[in-house]
């Protein structure tokens, strides 16, 4: 696989994990799924955005305008939410415990 397959696959993941929980009606405020897929989202989305228009401006498209969109891609990544992300990070193993009891590990 090329690697542009490969990060194309990875956003048709985080999407249809966002669906999945969508049509599962989850609180979407404190799911630590729907929180990493939607950080891992916009990170990949906005490192490419940011990226690729800011290096490789594609024919057809003005300069100012692929650097205008590559402001865009790197604003997308200072909109992401790292506080509710470090606070599951720090209670990560009280996550695991939970999890393993949830699906019969323990």
């Amino acid at each position: 696989m090329k690697w542009y397959q490969i990060y194309f696959f990875f956003l048709k993941t985080i999407v249809l994990i966002q669906l999945g929980l969508v049509f599962l009606n989850v609180d979407f405020a404190h799911n630590p799924i729907f929180l990493l897929a939607d950080t891992l989202f916009k990170v990949s989305l906005g490192l490419f955005m940011g990226i690729y228009f800011w290096l490789f401006t594609p024919k057809g498209l003005d300069w100012e305008d692929g650097f205008i969109i590559s402001i865009g891609g790197f604003l997308i990544l200072a909109e992401i939410k790292f506080g509710p992300i470090v606070a599951m990070y720090e209670k990560k193993d009280e996550m695991v415990k939970q999890a393993q009891v949830w699906l019969g590990l323990r």
